[in-house]
């Protein structure tokens, strides 16, 4: 068996195989000599065919089925003998005259994983945020949402940042209209929304009655398949602008009894509430910090055949997303580049699976059925949902991830240095949080 390497100009490789013809013939004979003996052809008994009537009307399916297996068994062969791990399928190329070749000659190219390097993890340092809170603030804050009301008045002066407007747009492609896309009503808050940032922008200094026109290029992945790659013109009617205004309740004596007998029945409620969400996004904050630190100090070369997967499986969950939550057009996360998402869920994933192999990180089965436990605790049929998940091997499977994802967090926090980031309890209901959670609802 013969194999030649050789590295493709971008991340692939090309190893080329030579089967030498006595091993080719041998297969071949073998696989006609088993069709002569289960075939039925006119004018012979069950298996009595001879092979050089199989060969006639068999012969070329034969030597294809024959070589493709040939092609797959010695190019695995070639994978165990180097020790690699290759990444998607891999591309067979072969002469179309098979038959006339003594030896089976092929060529495959393939990519490989990349090698990842960690760098040294303790040199890594990263924000926790602690939120000192006091008796007296959770009450301040309960009082505070209770007693003040918000109003929103008609206002006739130019839009500003926090204004709530009201528009209709159409959209055009070279002057044509597209109108299913024609939207009216549309109510948001000027830089405290999800659409993209150009209309923020465009909306600021603008009065109501006013038309503006401007210009979006849609991305390639847009979930909306007639807009992709598109200069989208928008034509934008400003329909209302309002300010908001914060009341004061004008409370009775009855109010104040009412709102501090709220509070002293909702408070360990709302108290636990609130540390539990502050808990959560501290963590989830420090989490994000960790993974960007990662890809910052790791550099890795991602090759053409992931990011090509990851990119079509986020396409596939932002049409599923955008068609099941009746998502508007105008959403930033729709218009920003899907491809540097997948490069990165891609670099901390071959970052984690390196610190998964090199320190031995493993799920564990009592930790995961601990987990299950906690879990059903939610349920008011815990039982029921301990044999859901035994089973739901899907579910499980998450389970586990879940539980492999503490193991690899906990390694990590042993390993970096964590510094203390202090914030008061109003600093941390204004924080932007990545999930946008409100702390007071």
């Amino acid at each position: 068996m013969k194999f030649f390497l050789e590295k493709n100009k971008d991340a692939g490789y090309r190893v080329t195989i030579e089967i030498p013809e006595t091993i080719v013939k041998q297969t071949v004979y073998k696989e006609l000599y088993r069709i002569s003996k289960n075939v039925n052809i006119n004018g012979f008994r069950k298996g009595k065919v001879p092979i050089n009537i199989i060969q006639k009307k068999y012969g070329n399916t034969v030597h294809y089925d024959v070589f493709n297996k040939m092609m797959q068994k010695y190019f695995y062969k070639f994978i165990q003998q180097k020790k690699i791990k290759i990444i998607g399928s891999p591309k067979y190329e072969i002469s179309e005259n098979l038959q006339d070749q003594k030896n089976l000659k092929y060529s495959v190219i393939y990519e490989l994983y990349p090698n990842v390097n960690i760098e040294d993890i303790n040199l890594i340092k990263a924000p926790k945020i602690i939120v000192p809170i006091s008796d007296e603030e959770i009450k301040e804050q309960i009082k505070k949402n209770k007693e003040n009301i918000i109003v929103w008045n008609k206002v006739n002066r130019t839009i500003k940042n926090n204004d709530r407007v009201t528009i209709n747009y159409q959209i055009y492609d070279n002057k044509k209209e597209i109108t299913k896309f024609r939207a009216e009503n549309v109510t948001f808050i000027i830089s405290n929304n999800t659409f993209v940032s150009l209309l923020n922008q465009k909306l600021i200094n603008h009065y109501t009655d006013d038309i503006l026109f401007f210009k979006i290029k849609f991305s390639d992945f847009h979930p909306e398949q007639d807009l992709q790659k598109k200069d989208i013109t928008f034509k934008v009617y400003i329909k209302k602008v309002e300010e908001k205004q914060i009341l004061k309740n004008n409370k009775t004596s009855q109010d104040s009894i009412e709102l501090n007998q709220f509070i002293e029945l909702n408070y360990k409620k709302i108290k636990d509430n609130l540390v539990q969400k502050i808990k959560i996004l501290s963590e989830n904050y420090l989490k994000n910090q960790i993974i960007k630190k990662l890809i910052q100090k790791n550099s890795i070369k991602i090759p053409l055949t992931l990011l090509k997967e990851e990119i079509k499986f986020l396409k596939n969950k932002y049409i599923k997303e955008y068609k099941e939550k009746k998502h508007s057009i105008l959403e930033e996360e729709y218009h920003n580049d899907i491809g540097a998402k997948a490069r990165d869920k891609i670099h901390i994933n071959l970052i984690i699976q390196k610190i998964i192999t090199d320190n031995k990180i493993v799920s564990n089965p009592i930790e995961i059925q601990s987990l299950v436990q906690q879990i059903s605790k939610c349920s008011k049929k815990p039982s029921e949902i301990i044999n859901f998940c035994k089973k739901n091997k899907d579910l499980i499977d998450i389970i586990k991830n879940i539980e492999l994802d503490r193991k690899i967090m906990s390694f990590l926090l042993k390993k970096i240095k964590i510094y203390k980031k202090y914030l008061t309890l109003e600093e941390a209901i204004n924080f932007k949080w990545i999930n946008n959670i409100t702390l007071f609802e």
